[in-house]
């Protein structure tokens, strides 16, 4: 399991929390709205810092996602077949 952090930018409202709580992974852009530097959080510090960032967020703009490894699905050509 891969642990992703995301800001959806439509919700962000600039309140700068999320940067306080996870300074590593998210930085503020000039006019005080954050943007992710560090997507994959490395540590279990991080990652705890990571929740947190999310949680503080007043309008949910932080989310803190845990994506499972790439499935294969029908269609999908293994490495190296030969191809298109």
């Amino acid at each position: 399991m891969t642990t992703v952090v995301r800001i959806d930018p439509t919700l962000c409202r600039g309140h700068a929390i999320c940067a306080l709580y996870f300074a590593d992974g998210i930085e503020l852009d000039r006019w005080g709205f954050g943007r992710v530097v560090e997507p994959t959080p490395r540590t279990r510090r991080a990652l705890r810092r990571a929740v947190r960032a999310a949680a503080a967020c007043p309008n949910g703009a932080v989310t803190v996602i845990e994506m499972a490894e790439r499935v294969p699905v029908a269609g999908d050509h293994p490495a190296g077949a030969g191809g298109w």
